[in-house]
C-alpha cells in the first residue's frame, strides 16, 4: 500500500520560535509554585495573548495542509503538542514522542488520558496507508506499566485486516522494549460524502 499524499504547511522561522518557546514555557510553568508573585511574568503573558490575538486571521475551519499544523499530537503550530513524530511503512506507522512535566497524571508518570489520545491519533494515521476516509469506531486501551516523563518513548500502529466496511489496528508504546501500554481500534469508513457531512455537523456545532 502507499502513504496518502498529504502535506503540511511548515511555519515560518518566527512562528517555529514562538511555539517552540511556548512548550518551554509550559514545561518550565509545572515547576512554579502556584503562590509565586511576579508581575512582570503575567504582565508578558498578558502581552503575548493580545499580539497572538491580534494576528490570528484563519476560521476555525481550515484547509487540510493547515490544520494539520493545529494536531495537539503533532501539530508544528500547536504549542500543547508534544510533538511526536511519526514514519510511514507498509502496513505500520511508527512515532518517536517525549511528554514532559505538563502531561503528568501520576507522580512522574504521562496521564493515562494522553497515551489513549497518542494511540488514537497514530491508529488514526493509518488511514493514508488505505486511502479512505474514516472514523473511528471503537478504541480500547490495556495499560501494562506506567509511562514515564521526559523519556523517549516508540509507538507503533499495524494494521491487521482491512475489510469493505472497516479495519482493525492495533497499536503498541514502548520505552527501551519495554511494554508500556497496547491498543486496539477498529475504524469505520466514510465514504466522501457521509464524512464531509459529519464534518459539517461538529464544525457547525463548534461555533
Amino acid at each position: 500500500m502507499a502513504v496518502a499524499d498529504f502535506q503540511t504547511k511548515q511555519p515560518s522561522p518566527t512562528m517555529a520560535r514562538t511555539v517552540s518557546a511556548l512548550r518551554r514555557a509550559l514545561k518550565a510553568l509545572y515547576h512554579v509554585h502556584p503562590q509565586h508573585d511576579d508581575e512582570a511574568i503575567a504582565s508578558t503573558a498578558e502581552q503575548l495573548t493580545e499580539a497572538l490575538i491580534a494576528a490570528g486571521t484563519l476560521p476555525l475551519g481550515q484547509e487540510s495542509d493547515i490544520r494539520y499544523t493545529r494536531s495537539p499530537i503533532t501539530g508544528s503550530m500547536n504549542p500543547i503538542a508534544p510533538p511526536a513524530e511519526y514514519t510511514y511503512g507498509e502496513n505500520s506507522v511508527t512515532g518517536k514522542v517525549r511528554f514532559h512535566e505538563g502531561y503528568q497524571g501520576p507522580p512522574a508518570c504521562v496521564h493515562g488520558g494522553y497515551v489513549s489520545a497518542l494511540f488514537d491519533d497514530v491508529l488514526g494515521r493509518t488511514r493514508h496507508l488505505t486511502g479512505r476516509n474514516c472514523v473511528t469506531g471503537s478504541l480500547s486501551i490495556s495499560y501494562k506499566r506506567p509511562t514515564p516523563l521526559n523519556a523517549d518513548l516508540e509507538v507503533v500502529a499495524t494494521i491487521q485486516e482491512i475489510f469493505e466496511r472497516k479495519f482493525i489496528v492495533t497499536g503498541e508504546l514502548t520505552h527501551q522494549g519495554e511494554v508500556l501500554a497496547t491498543a486496539e481500534g477498529i475504524f469505520v469508513f466514510r465514504d466522501t460524502e457521509k464524512f464531509n457531512a459529519l464534518v459539517s455537523e461538529a464544525r457547525d456545532a463548534s461555533r
